[in-house]
Order: C-alpha cells, then sequence, then structure tokens
C-alpha cells in the first residue's frame, strides 16, 4: 500500500463506501443517515457553486476567418 495516506480524500472515501455498504446495503440506520448526508452534501455543492459561469461560444470558422478574444478593464457596457 505504497504511496496511500490517511488524508482527507481517503477518509470521505472509506466513509462512502461504509455508507453504502453497511447503510444501504446492510439496513444500519445510522449509516444510511450518514449516505443521505453525504448524498445531499455532494448534491448542495454542485447546485450552489459559486463564481462565474464558463462562456461557451460555438461556430466553425470558414478558411481565411479568425477569431479575435480581446479584454478590456471597462465593463460597464454601452451607455
Amino acid at each position: 500500500m505504497a504511496g496511500r495516506g490517511f488524508g482527507p480524500a481517503y477518509v470521505k472515501r472509506t466513509i462512502r463506501m461504509n455508507s453504502v455498504r453497511k447503510g444501504l446495503l446492510g439496513g444500519s440506520r445510522f449509516w444510511l443517515a450518514i449516505f443521505g448526508l453525504g448524498y445531499v452534501a455532494r448534491w448542495s455543492g454542485k447546485v450552489t457553486k459559486r463564481g462565474e459561469m464558463p462562456i461557451r461560444f460555438s461556430e466553425p470558422l470558414q478558411p481565411g476567418e479568425e477569431l479575435v478574444i480581446r479584454h478590456t478593464a471597462d465593463q460597464r457596457g454601452p451607455d
């Protein structure tokens, strides 16, 4: 087991696997509650992501066309 530590990722994975094995498959109410809390936590983390969404623009360029991307400090837009 070289390279495996007891860091946060290992602990999360162990808890998640125990909650599935002992809660969903084994019927333990405690581990089933842990599974539910973990599922809600993961879901809420995805739903409440902070920050700006990336801008995606897709249009094929024809031969000889080019795309110019510029950034200006003034983000107010036209007056």
